[in-house]
């Protein structure tokens, strides 16, 4: 590479394609994801913990309902696979260990290797903000580089990077499944749950009610893949990745208080649509064209298709 200042160099990144997958999920038992302690206070009832909830429109009727952010669903993915992967866990506070990529907590050293070895849980769901001046002053800093030689090294490391590929959307309960119970109010997606805490010393009790999403609930949502010119060879790990995050997202629990029993579900469907972006055309208005839409009736059926989802993602490319 030539001699070049910092502010010469160009990053060039397009986004080829993106891979939408609409997922449906059923609640088998009651589900907490509770609402923040402080917008608790305004609602009346008297129950110490309650779930999440928001007005959205079905048809001409405006209901409230329970609804799983989209946030709690990417953490608890994204925690699940960074164990299951067996990620080295880091810690800029000394309380909380897991793995990111941060030069808070890792060395330059780990933190552009784990950039060149493309890591796809920092790929597919985001890593700290670190910027080209930073990684090029840790690099002078830790490995005694001069100013030239420490540009050079970020520069071919910053080339591989794109945004967060994964974009996760709030699931709301389906229109279908709303229509089929008849439901006219947000008290008929939800049960009461009482417990009970004894201390073991001196057997006092704590009673406490608790508000949670009934068994049954349908949810749904959209989560995006979006796919960069530089990762045609990273499709195979992205697929099997996120596929295996939401295996493990079943076979564990969402929300709170998953070791009471709290937060099973299952997936149910529903499909995947696979669209490519031609900045080319973007004259006649069709930048985005459908390349093709795979459905499946659970995750079992999602995994056989695999091959077929990755050929049609391969198609983006050609």
């Amino acid at each position: 590479m030539s001699n070049v200042s910092a502010r010469n160099k160009v990053f060039v990144r397009q986004l080829t394609g993106y891979a939408t997958f609409n997922l449906r999920f059923e609640t088998k038992t009651g589900l907490l994801i509770q609402v923040p302690i402080q917008a608790q206070a305004y609602r009346i009832g008297g129950a110490d913990k309650y779930p999440m909830t928001t007005k959205i429109r079905y048809g001409d009727v405006e209901l409230e309902v329970p609804y799983v952010p989209g946030s709690s669903i990417k953490g608890r993915l994204r925690a699940l696979l960074e164990i299951a992967t067996n990620q080295k866990l880091y810690t800029t506070d000394k309380k909380i260990w897991q793995y990111t990529r941060s030069l808070r907590a890792m060395s330059v050293d780990e933190f552009i290797k784990d950039i060149h070895e493309r890591n796809p849980i920092s790929e597919l769901f985001g890593w700290a903000a670190a910027n080209f001046k930073q990684t090029v002053d840790e690099l002078k800093k830790e490995k005694s580089m001069g100013d030239q030689q420490a540009e050079e090294e970020a520069y071919k490391a910053f080339q591989l990077l794109s945004t967060t590929r994964l974009l996760f959307s709030d699931f709301y309960p389906t229109p279908d499944y709303v229509k089929k119970t008849g439901i006219t109010s947000v008290a008929d997606f939800l049960e009461d749950k009482p417990e009970n805490r004894i201390d073991r010393v001196t057997a006092a009790a704590d009673p406490r009610e608790v508000v949670r999403v009934r068994p049954g609930v349908v949810f749904e949502g959209v989560v995006n893949m979006l796919l960069f010119d530089h990762d045609k060879d990273m499709i195979s790990k992205y697929l099997e990745t996120f596929v295996t995050g939401l295996e493990l997202l079943e076979a564990t629990y969402l929300g709170s208080s998953g070791s009471r029993g709290y937060g099973r579900i299952e997936f149910t469907g529903k499909s995947v649509k696979v669209l490519k972006i031609n900045p080319r055309i973007i004259e006649s208005g069709r930048i985005i064209s459908e390349i093709t839409t795979i459905e499946f009736k659970n995750l079992q059926d999602l995994r056989t298709q695999l091959e077929k989802l990755k050929e049609a993602l391969q198609n983006l490319y050609t």
